[in-house]
């Protein structure tokens, strides 16, 4: 979710707990992570196949990603959007994360590609083993995540383009520089102008692996999705939704900007909570989840030359 930085300590140590205990406190126990062998590595995921599942239909699948320092239980319990597929009829996969900056530091994801864990091998290789065992529909997978998990998702539209036909990141949304899609890639994002964990405007305090700003981000996915218009819409008092459109194949970027809200993932039950370990207020009134799935059914993925 974020780095042991600087003033970020004492956060990281607050989210730290608020994270553990909100797996403590789940209603029922979570289920087991599955185990996969990446390149030698032990990697884990938690894995959710709606009560309907009939290997004779194909169904979509969503990779959801926890943020740093955080888990695929947490990550369930923040966005919700394993009680969604139930509703919806899709299977939704939680990875774990294993990569560290440094020895004693947390896991997050290897969004950059530095020495470690390959986490664009691991999702690769975690398509391709679900692929296996259950019907999925090939031109319908997604990714969303969570801070973290957000630039995890940004970074799989980047490396991943031809199997990943929309991403949604949260509070994290990046275009890595060493990002070189194959086609446009649909992209709804959510964040808040008073994050004070991956700052909405680059800072002189920003963490050390946010380099962009989300604006900058933002203009470098609509650039690569070759994007023609845009409209803006008031969607309430605090929060605007800016749409990209008339984009190459189906690349439209939907993004929805808040003038209020901190590092948090907007409509979460955990919206209080959050606001408690001072991650800043939740746009309650702004169900993020169904809004990226239905974005998500829009999108199938489709071949286009850039």
């Amino acid at each position: 979710m974020l780095q042991f930085l600087g003033k970020g300590l004492r956060l990281g140590v607050v989210i730290l707990s608020l994270l553990l205990t909100s797996v403590a406190l789940c209603a029922q126990q979570p289920p087991l992570l599955n185990i996969l062998e990446v390149a030698g590595e032990i990697r884990k995921y938690r894995l959710f196949v709606p009560s309907s599942y009939n290997a004779k239909t194909t169904y979509p699948l969503v990779l959801n990603f926890h943020g740093t320092n955080s888990h695929p239980d947490s990550q369930v319990e923040l966005s919700e959007f394993e009680k969604l597929a139930e509703i919806e009829n899709f299977i939704v996969v939680s990875p774990l994360a294993l990569f560290k900056r440094q020895s004693n530091g947390p896991i997050t994801w290897n969004v950059n590609r530095a020495k470690g864990p390959d986490d664009v091998l691991f999702i690769r290789q975690l398509i391709a083993t679900l692929k296996k065992q259950f019907s999925i529909e090939e031109t319908r997978i997604y990714a969303t995540g969570f801070s973290g998990g957000a630039r995890m998702s940004s970074r799989l539209a980047c490396d991943l383009s031809a199997t990943i036909a929309a991403i949604g990141p949260v509070a994290g949304i990046r275009y890595p520089s060493d990002c070189k899609p194959s086609r446009g890639v649909a992209t709804i994002s959510f964040h808040g102008k008073k994050d004070n964990v991956n700052h909405y405007y680059l800072q002189s305090d920003s963490p050390a692996y946010w380099k962009m700003g989300v604006e900058d981000a933002l203009s470098a996915w609509v650039e690569n999705n070759r994007c023609g218009s845009i409209t803006r819409t008031q969607y309430s008092l605090s929060v605007e939704l800016i749409q990209y459109k008339n984009c190459a194949g189906q690349g439209e970027v939907d993004f929805y900007r808040s003038t209020e809200a901190g590092h948090t993932w907007p409509g979460s039950p955990m919206a209080e909570t959050l606001k408690g370990y001072g991650l800043g207020k939740t746009e309650t009134g702004l169900p993020a989840t169904q809004l990226i799935w239905q974005f998500f059914k829009r999108h199938s993925l489709k071949e286009e030359p850039k």
